[in-house]
């Protein structure tokens, strides 16, 4: 779904010139269009990644030992609030039992989604929890924060860079290259568990 949004992308907004757009309304609907794309299909990649463990009925711990982070939300927050008492952290060691062997219906996903400005900092900390390997994204990583990220960032909030000569093609490609990356881990780790 979300590449067929890309290609319709291209479709309304390539072939519009800056001399017909002298305010760059297209080239900003573009970018911001694009990472919606970019965020909306990396969202959708977790829901369906959480919810095949949960089918397969896999505990947390077994998909990878700090997905657990998605799994303690509460229990951090209980030694936070109460000031690492030696209570809280005796409750805390307490609460481990469970978390250790829960599933993916106790699973935060928020821990491993984009929140906001899905960049090379926020991917590397999911894939970080996920046991991903970033290492095919390298490549992109300048561009995932400049174009991708920076320009939408700048578009949504005022400060648009200059996108005068932005190439809608060359910028739906990389938006397209970097989903197809996130698909292919999200569907490798899939693999891994069946």
């Amino acid at each position: 779904m979300r590449v067929r949004e890309l290609s319709e992308i291209k479709r309304l907004f390539g072939s519009s010139s800056s001399a017909s757009d002298p305010m760059g309304v297209h080239s900003k609907a573009l970018v911001v269009l694009s990472y919606a794309a970019w965020e909306g299909f990396y969202n959708e990649c977790v829901d369906t990644y959480c919810d095949f463990l949960q089918l397969q009925g896999k505990r947390v711990s077994d998909a990878g030992w700090k997905m657990l982070v998605g799994a303690l939300g509460a229990e951090f927050e209980s030694l936070r609030s109460r000031d690492h008492s030696a209570a809280a952290r005796r409750d805390f060691v307490e609460s481990l039992r469970a978390r250790l062997i829960c599933d993916f219906t106790s699973f935060d996903r928020t821990t491993v989604k984009a929140r906001s400005n899905l960049d090379w900092e926020k991917l590397d900390q999911n894939f970080q929890v996920l046991d991903f390997d970033l290492s095919p994204f390298q490549v992109h990583r300048n561009r995932l924060d400049v174009e991708v990220v920076g320009w939408r960032h700048g578009a949504a909030h005022g400060n648009a860079p200059n996108l005068g000569v932005l190439d809608a093609a060359s910028h739906i490609s990389l938006v397209g290259q970097i989903m197809s990356l996130v698909s292919d881990a999200f569907q490798s780790a899939m693999v891994e568990h069946i």
